[in-house]
């Protein structure tokens, strides 16, 4: 379940007060990380910068958290002149413009927003030397967040050491990162003995050298949902050549992709393993969770025989069965003839498009999960993000995903990961 982000930046005018830095000591090399955070009058936000040095050039990356969503935008314009840095960047089409100054072990700053030339808003930012972005730790208004209480721990991990090298997406506007919303999940595979690592690179033969399995969870066009190109290709006709090719040879992807517009961000990457995604919303009220009286939360059971019997759903043993799962609105899926279908929708489901221009189509023979095994490789696809993740939604902090009470989505995940990995045939 994605909800779009609303206005990125809105900033009320802030200053940053400066201390007197005459009684301070100016770091003589500030290369290396600085974390901490973002101050706007939507919530606190996030921000780490890496400085690094190649003789007389400096040069940065960046991981930002605007309103609960992170994104690894460019840095360009990168000026450090003793005790300043100037640099710019782009979200969307809004143009960040940082002003920083170095003052001991800290590095404070302002940011101001344009867009079209006109200046939109305005924030501050405070870092530390090896500091990290603060953790979501309580929930964003209207939005989501990780589940800060899940309980990741596995009792028999698959693999007690050196397991399978996980590449995890982040390179892509991903709505769910490692770090971030899809946090739980990678928990719970780190401790099933996978070994996660972040990616931050467009896809190439040498950036999936050497890992087993990919993920990839609600890679957009934009850094925003709210942006207009959203919905356009995340990943370039290349970058879904390199992944085919590498799947073909021996490598398993774990493709998530959730309702609009993450289904057309989506499909240039879908389209080499011959899945068709909606692209809409999907939703089945004669078959959604009467709990939340959503009909986009659609209930999948063994007992109606949309909950499917195949080793993802089935597990090692008896105690690893899955027996009911609820997505929590996405879209559906198509798969090729040979494909298998675990999460199967009835032919009540429909698929919807809500806005100035309605559309509506039935989803009768399509999925929100499927297996495909594709040359040495495996693939699984989602057509629905929150089922993995841990989520609390609200001030009530409402659970969404795999902390909801009554279903088994827990085991799900970590079956689809076996079954990726070889352990399940």
């Amino acid at each position: 379940m994605v909800r779009p982000v609303v206005s990125l930046i809105c900033f009320a005018l802030m200053m940053c007060v400066f201390q007197s830095t005459s009684a301070q000591t100016i770091r003589s090399d500030p290369s290396g990380p600085w974390g901490g955070t973002i101050a706007t009058d939507e919530g606190p936000g996030g921000l780490e910068i890496t400085l690094t040095r190649a003789e007389a050039e400096w040069r940065a990356t960046m991981r930002l958290r605007l309103e609960g969503q992170e994104m690894t935008p460019a840095i360009e314009g990168l000026v450090l002149d003793r005790d300043q840095i100037t640099f710019t960047t782009s979200v969307g089409n809004t143009l960040l413009k940082f002003n920083g100054h170095f003052a001991g072990d800290t590095l404070k700053g302002t940011v101001d927003a344009y867009k079209d030339d006109r200046k939109v808003g305005a924030g501050t930012f405070d870092l530390k030397p090896g500091g990290t972005m603060p953790a979501l730790d309580r929930p964003q208004t209207g939005g989501q967040m990780a589940d800060p209480n899940f309980n990741a721990k596995v009792d028999k991990p698959a693999y007690k050491n050196h397991g399978p090298k996980v590449l995890f997406d982040e390179a892509h506007h991903n709505f769910h990162t490692a770090t971030g919303r899809y946090k739980p999940f990678a928990d719970l595979i780190t401790n099933d003995g996978y070994q996660v690592v972040s990616n931050k690179e467009k896809f190439s033969p040498s950036v999936l050298k050497g890992y087993r399995i990919l993920v990839i969870s609600n890679a957009l066009g934009a850094a925003l949902m709210s942006e207009a190109n959203a919905s356009s290709p995340a990943f370039t006709e290349d970058e879904s050549d390199v992944v085919r090719d590498w799947v073909h040879d021996g490598g398993s992807l774990l493709l998530i992709a959730d309702h609009a517009p993450m289904g057309s961000a989506n499909q240039v990457l879908a389209t080499p393993f011959h899945v068709d995604m909606s692209k809409m919303y999907t939703v089945d009220p004669q078959n959604s969770d009467q709990e939340s009286r959503n009909p986009g939360f659609i209930v999948y059971t063994r007992a109606s025989g949309r909950l499917a019997d195949h080793p993802v759903t089935r597990g090692r043993d008896e105690s690893e069965r899955v027996n009911k799962v609820i997505t929590f609105t996405g879209q559906s899926l198509k798969g090729p003839a040979d494909s298998f279908a675990f999460l199967k929708l009835a032919d009540t489901a429909m698929d919807t498009m809500p806005g100035p221009n309605p559309n509506s189509a039935s989803a009768a023979g399509r999925a929100q999960g499927i297996a495909i095994k594709f040359g040495k490789g495996r693939v699984v696809m989602l057509g629905e993000a929150g089922m993995l993740s841990a989520q609390v939604v609200g001030a009530e902090q409402v659970k969404f995903g795999m902390n909801r009470p009554g279903i088994d989505n827990r085991q799900l995940a970590l079956n689809i990961m076996h079954w990726l990995s070889g352990i399940l045939k």
